[in-house]
């Protein structure tokens, strides 16, 4: 298999977090004060998520995940911490998570 066709393939594969590393005080902590920076970079370190695996699970590009991760740019908009969440398989840490992907496929 082809580099860049293997690289797209792990982009694609969805990010496991094991409940133990989302109850660790500084995940908890991040996820209290809403820094989706920290969270991706928790999410980097116990769940070996590259910056591409997250941009994909999470409906971002790899440059604006880059720019959470720096700190150049953060989330302020609901709708996109719900993206988040449900992208990292989280809903129960963001009211309304998953209720666009719901109304789409009711098809409304």
């Amino acid at each position: 298999m082809p580099a860049a066709e293997e690289h797209v393939r792990a982009a694609l594969v969805p990010i496991e977090l094991l409940e133990w590393a989302w109850q660790r005080a500084e995940v908890r902590q991040a996820l209290r004060a809403r820094d989706v920076g920290a969270v991706f970079r928790h999410v980097q370190q116990y769940a070996g998520a590259s910056q591409a695996r997250i941009a994909t699970a999470t409906g971002m590009t790899q440059a604006r995940v880059n720019e959470i991760i720096n700190g150049r740019r953060e989330v302020s908009r609901l709708d996109v911490y719900e993206r988040i969440a449900e992208g990292l398989n989280r809903c129960r840490w963001s009211p309304g998570c998953g209720s666009h992907h719901r109304a789409s496929r009711a098809g409304t």
